[in-house]
């Protein structure tokens, strides 16, 4: 009565349910626990949690070390980490991310012989024998920055996407409510035919999101919140690539649910290769991760109950995990 494939015995695969249908993959919008299960698995915060550790710790993900909050007054002056919160106008975190991760394969990336992206100006007729995002036979990757994490804190501000932290983050980061107000008015200056079309937020500023180099960006926030160390490790923070927001932003792609809402793209240790969410979701091993290990900290409960046998080993230890849906 084996329901699985008999190719498939011996191979590290998770045959699991999900009950849900996942509404959001775009790490602007999704906010619920049934899509976090697959979020959570591609896209890559800044930060994460050990969670073999009590109470949980925040610890880097792409980031090189946790960021040390700096603090400012109205004028600018640097504060000492003892000031009273009352003097204190502005945070600044600088993050340091890794070098050298690449992003999964992806068809955004691809370019032809010229240089050029191989399909960033796609007609709808181009689209007429599309089906998935595995139609596009071209694929290519290329490596995470930290132009990528401002590209995606611009995404909160967007006016065609409904960001459930836009609220609240506008509160704290700096411009982002500002920001949010031009772009809707330059949505309502657009003529109606080109306001589906894709936005490219990198001519649009964020004074509170600065790219230093490469591989360091800085978030400034008003007063002093130490909560937002913690949203550093959610998906709202993950990083976008402009080529992703663009490839998947052409006239028609909607249509055809190839959306960052429908195919999710990231640093992260698997990709999301299947999607019928009212059947079954196929997670696989992105042959580009960095790779982590396993924990070697945690609880004397934790070791007893054998949770650190593996400790040092890489992971990820599956390379597929199978969803199918199971309705209540």
């Amino acid at each position: 009565n084996n329901p699985y494939p008999a190719a498939d015995a011996g191979r590290h695969i998770l045959y699991t349910a999900f009950t849900d249908r996942p509404k959001h993959l775009d790490p602007v919008q999704s906010y619920s626990e049934d899509e976090i299960t697959f979020t959570a698995q591609i896209y890559e915060p800044p930060l994460q949690y050990h969670y073999l550790k009590r109470p949980y710790q925040v610890v880097p993900a792409t980031a090189r070390d946790l960021p040390v909050p700096a603090y400012s007054d109205s004028a600018g002056k640097p504060l000492p980490t003892n000031a009273d919160p009352a003097r204190i106008a502005y945070t600044d975190y600088v993050i340091r991310i890794k070098p050298g991760i690449r992003y999964q394969p992806h068809p955004a990336f691809a370019k032809r012989a010229d240089g050029t992206h191989a399909y960033h100006a796609l007609a709808r007729e181009d689209l007429a024998k599309v089906r998935d995002l595995g139609d596009f036979p071209l694929r290519d990757t290329r490596e995470l920055t930290a132009d990528d994490y401002v590209y995606a804190l611009k995404r909160l501000a967007h006016p065609r996407l409904h960001s459930p932290i836009l609220g609240l983050m506008g509160e704290y980061v700096v411009g982002l409510a500002p920001l949010a107000k031009a772009l809707q008015d330059h949505q309502k200056s657009l003529p109606e035919a080109g306001r589906q079309e894709w936005l490219d937020l990198r001519q649009f500023p964020l004074q509170g999101a600065q790219v230093v180099d490469a591989h360091t960006y800085r978030i400034r926030i008003k007063g002093k919140y130490p909560q937002f160390l913690y949203w550093l490790t959610m998906p709202f923070f993950a990083p976008m690539p402009w080529e992703a927001d663009r490839f998947h932003g052409q006239p028609g792609m909607a249509e055809k649910n190839l959306t960052l809402d429908w195919y999710p793209i990231g640093t992260g240790p698997f990709m999301l290769t299947e999607n019928n969410p009212n059947s079954r979701m196929v997670l696989e091993r992105n042959p580009n991760f960095r790779g982590e290990t396993y924990p070697c900290e945690g609880e004397d409960e934790d070791r007893e109950a054998g949770l650190l046998a593996d400790c040092g080993k890489p992971l990820p230890f599956l390379d597929r995990v199978v969803f199918t849906r199971e309705k209540e």
